[in-house]
């Protein structure tokens, strides 16, 4: 036999070993590819907000704006009727007073079960602010500014 027959022979040996490694190979890379999938998906699902969660924070935020102007008694607007406007969802004052921190609430009861990160961010940002009084909720008025523009900053992406 000449060399290169015997080359060939070997080649021959060992094409099912190097098929084989290419074929562990090729498992070892799906699954990795899978893992950079997932950690992809987790990172947006926990930094970008989606539509809906938008949608919430814009609610909550124009919420605490009606309560800020109209409830507070320092408000600019709390000598304006916002009940005689088709723009509010409340009879009076007093109703918008007592209604409008459990409907925050809700919503960020709505808006924690989206994903951890926004949890805990709203977690944070509602300590100190929102307390259960009996069977309502109250806001401590002298954070309500301080709050909105930190809900802005959560809404605008500045997790």
């Amino acid at each position: 036999m000449n060399e290169n027959c015997i080359v060939i022979e070997i080649l021959k040996l060992i094409a099912p070993i190097i098929s084989a490694i290419a074929a562990i190979a090729s498992v070892f890379a799906v699954f990795k590819a899978n893992d950079i999938a997932n950690t992809v998906k987790d990172f947006q699902r926990n930094t970008l907000l989606n539509q809906r969660e938008i949608e919430l924070i814009g609610k909550a935020l124009e919420k605490l704006c009606i309560y800020s102007v109209w409830c507070k008694d320092d408000g600019a607007g709390n000598d304006v009727n916002y009940h005689n406007s088709s723009e509010t969802e409340y009879a009076t004052r007093d109703d918008a007073w007592l209604q409008i921190p459990m409907d925050v609430k809700f919503i960020l009861i709505q808006l924690t079960s989206h994903s951890e990160r926004l949890e805990t961010l709203l977690l944070e940002w509602e300590k100190g602010f929102i307390h259960k009084t009996g069977e309502f909720y109250r806001f401590e008025d002298c954070l309500m500014a301080e709050k909105i523009t930190s809900l802005r900053t959560i809404r605008s992406g500045g997790m």
